[in-house]
């Protein structure tokens, strides 16, 4: 990371630290978009909602080029492109290039890794990609391709990560592996870490949630009912594995407050970081709010720059920067990443003096 880089990052970070003990109302702007190209997806996952809706009238190619050359203006840290699934769309590869070409430095793709066929995946590192989150559910297709809701899906994608896997160093790529534990997988979280270690990828938790615009969903909400006993065996396994070699996995920290998730959605001691860093841009142009709240503007009417600094969207960030949300857990650990509390719990574990171990 460039040192200027690393500069307005602690700025950001270090306003953030005034903004919840001295001055609430002090504005931060977002230095990171997470842009949801479409949200249609080609499997279906009982963990969330994208598939079970068709969404319509989506932004043109051109539009999301506004979209891009607007947060180029802005000078936007990173775009994270997302979806549902974002390589679903034709003019997948084209964004990313053209948002490169604009001069935004960090692009990082979400994906289920179904379409990163090695063609693909040369494209998209062509187009400037260096960050990838893949989502992988089950530590075998038994397990994924039940959650997934399509046969066959662990192979392909497996096989696709590991080509990427292949091009690492080459092109300096953060790899990552999202794993959402819910009912339906929790128990296989140690052979979820184990293979994150032999790929010698980072193991990233998602937590399931229906509070989030994309999983709000009955049969999601039931995938958030973990119980609390298969909770806690896993976790007594996942420590074993822990100590004997923490590479590539998940910190004590991350992991202590995933437990809580599940009993306390909200976490309101912790302020939100993720609702300040990120600017949601979604794919029929709604713009603003975070993963549980609806954002009440879109960018097919008004410029990015007018809305992050209208005191709309600084009254309602300020609300969400305390938690006076919903709650969703999503990205906690970027939320626990910035607490001088997170590392000292960390090292308390490693010294033996912290237990996953309930109570």
């Amino acid at each position: 990371m460039k040192a200027s880089e690393s500069l307005r990052l602690a700025w950001f970070f270090a306003r953030l630290g005034v903004k919840e003990r001295v001055a609430p109302r002090l504005h931060v702007r977002p230095l990171v978009a997470e842009l949801f190209l479409t949200e249609n997806c080609n499997l279906r996952c009982i963990s969330c909602n994208c598939w079970r809706e068709n969404t319509q009238q989506e932004l043109t190619t051109d539009e999301w080029k506004s979209v891009l050359r607007q947060l180029a203006a802005l000078r936007i840290y990173k775009a994270n492109f997302t979806g549902g699934e974002p390589l679903i769309r034709p003019d997948a590869i084209e964004l990313l290039g053209y948002a490169h070409g604009q001069g935004v430095e960090h692009l990082h793709l979400n994906t289920n890794g179904i379409r990163l066929t090695p063609s693909v995946t040369s494209d998209v590192l062509d187009a400037g990609v260096r960050s990838f989150n893949i989502s992988v559910d089950g530590p075998t297709g038994l397990v994924h391709d039940r959650i997934r809701g399509r046969l066959g899906a662990f192979d392909t994608t497996m096989t696709h990560l590991r080509h990427l896997i292949e091009f690492r160093e080459q092109y300096d790529l953060k790899v990552r592996m999202n794993f959402t534990v819910m009912q339906a997988n929790v128990e296989y979280l140690p052979k979820i870490a184990k293979l994150a270690q032999e790929l010698q990828v980072r193991l990233y938790l998602n937590l399931a949630t229906d509070s989030t615009f994309l999983f709000r969903a009955d049969e999601v909400g039931e995938q958030k009912k973990v119980e609390n006993a298969q909770l806690e065996q896993a976790l007594a396994e996942l420590e074993d594995v822990l100590r004997e070699d923490s590479r590539w996995l998940p910190r004590y920290s991350d992991l202590r407050y995933m437990r809580g998730h599940f009993s306390d959605l909200l976490q309101k001691d912790l302020p939100c970081a993720e609702s300040q860093l990120k600017l949601m841009i979604h794919s029929r142009g709604e713009i603003g709010g975070c993963w549980g709240h609806d954002p009440k503007a879109n960018i097919r009417v008004t410029p990015i720059a007018d809305l992050i600094d209208s005191e709309p969207y600084r009254d309602e960030h300020e609300k969400l920067f305390r938690k006076d949300c919903v709650g969703c857990g999503s990205n906690y650990s970027l939320n626990l990443r910035w607490r001088p509390s997170s590392y000292a719990q960390d090292l308390l574990w490693k010294a033996g003096r912290r237990s996953l171990a309930k109570g």
